[in-house]
């Protein structure tokens, strides 16, 4: 696993590069009591582990929902103590391994040794959606009806998209793809998901929580006039900030379950942050967790994290369950960190691609929030829209 992440939130230091190798002790655990299992394996070991957690679980939360496998064999959750563990920061290396000092020591003389391989130069990458434009636009106003009715007042309806059977270099193709706050390169076997996300889920520091949902979405340009008129109008997009603060309010909701309470906060509300290809709106919530409760506790009241369903969560999950006939997977769901003293970051798994090097498929989603001013057309563009960091990517 490569990891890299970013320090947008009010000036916390900045989290190195990671690199996580080997599996010392691997934890793949029933998922009807993973979460509550995880705290416990943690303690028993206190030592870091890396993993991810699927949209897939989220059945295993929320009983009533279609258990959907993921389409690359990624099982709903795993983590692992890893057997060598390189921490990369600006000014030093940090090593860490089940093993010899010296055995370390030869790992980092391979790294100062090591020449980054050059990306493939071959045909570009191709995508297709599995809807027609035609039937997403038919399925939108199908989910604009229950919001009429009530039953809901945002949905995050995501759209599947897969290449005919290619075979690429993982890691060449990850380098390749856009550098993001929360990159991320992992193996499962045979299976890979290179991320290229730029949302955290949430971030934890002792007792300190923030979580910070990204949305709202607007197409950037090469002509800075143009891009910071774009800029403006995601700002002051009724839509977009609708969307961005229906789901603040159910963050808030499930921060509050594990807080100390009234110890919610909004830090940041509807900030936009620019990336190569896209501005986004993102806010930053925070809570000081209850030291009644653990990570796994903090984990079961928060996902699937809201910006990836809508609100309200338990009615959004039924509808998406019905109206996404393919399955998510690890798509939707988050990966990253714990370590040894309990502190926990982890990604939203978006803008990713996944792979398995035995059906040499590749998948990709791409979603946006559907809300009572959303326009069906608007919504398929701006799920085109992010998969255009992709039109780069040569195999």
């Amino acid at each position: 696993m490569f990891f890299k992440n970013h320090p947008y939130a009010h000036g916390w230091q900045q989290a190195p590069w990671m690199l996580a190798a080997g599996e010392y002790r691997g934890w793949k655990p029933l998922p009807e009591s993973a979460l509550h299992q995880l705290s416990a394996f943690h303690q028993q070991h206190h030592d870091w582990m890396v993993g991810h957690i699927g949209y897939h679980l989220t059945p295993h939360l929320w009983p009533g929902l279609s258990k959907k496998p993921c389409l690359c064999g990624f099982p709903e959750i795993y983590f692992f103590i890893p057997e060598i563990l390189i921490l990369l920061h600006p000014d030093r290396v940090q090593i860490g391994i089940h093993g010899s000092e010296t055995h370390a020591r030869r790992i980092f003389e391979a790294i100062g040794k090591t020449k980054i391989a050059s990306c493939p130069s071959g045909y570009p990458l191709n995508i297709f959606p599995v809807l027609q434009r035609e039937q997403y636009i038919e399925i939108v106003h199908h989910i604009l009806q229950h919001i009429q009715r009530g039953d809901c007042y945002e949905l995050n309806f995501c759209q599947l998209f897969a290449s005919k059977p290619v075979n690429l270099s993982p890691v060449e193709t990850f380098m390749q793809l856009p550098h993001a706050p929360f990159s991320l390169c992992y193996r499962w076997h045979d299976a890979y998901l290179l991320c290229a996300s730029p949302e955290r889920y949430l971030l934890k520091r002792g007792q300190h929580v923030i979580m910070q949902p990204m949305k709202g979405t607007i197409r950037r340009s090469p002509d800075a006039n143009e891009d910071a008129q774009l800029l403006y109008n995601l700002q002051q997009s009724p839509k977009e900030r609708a969307e961005n603060t229906i789901v603040v309010d159910l963050v808030r909701n499930d921060l509050s379950r594990t807080a100390v309470p009234g110890s919610v906060q909004v830090m940041e509300w509807l900030k936009i942050y620019s990336y190569p290809t896209v501005h986004q709106m993102i806010s930053t919530i925070s809570s000081e967790m209850d030291s009644a409760y653990h990570i796994g506790d903090l984990l079961a009241t928060t996902f699937p994290m809201g910006s990836m369903t809508g609100a309200p969560k338990k009615s959004v999950l039924k509808l998406i369950d019905t109206f996404e006939s393919w399955p998510r997977g690890l798509y939707s769901g988050a990966a990253g960190y714990i370590t040894p003293e309990g502190d926990m970051e982890m990604n939203v798994v978006i803008r990713s691609l996944l792979y398995a090097t035995s059906s040499q498929q590749v998948y990709y989603h791409a979603g946006s929030g559907i809300t009572c001013y959303c326009n069906p057309e608007d919504e398929w563009e701006e799920c085109l829209t992010k998969t255009k960091h992709l039109a780069h990517i040569r195999i």
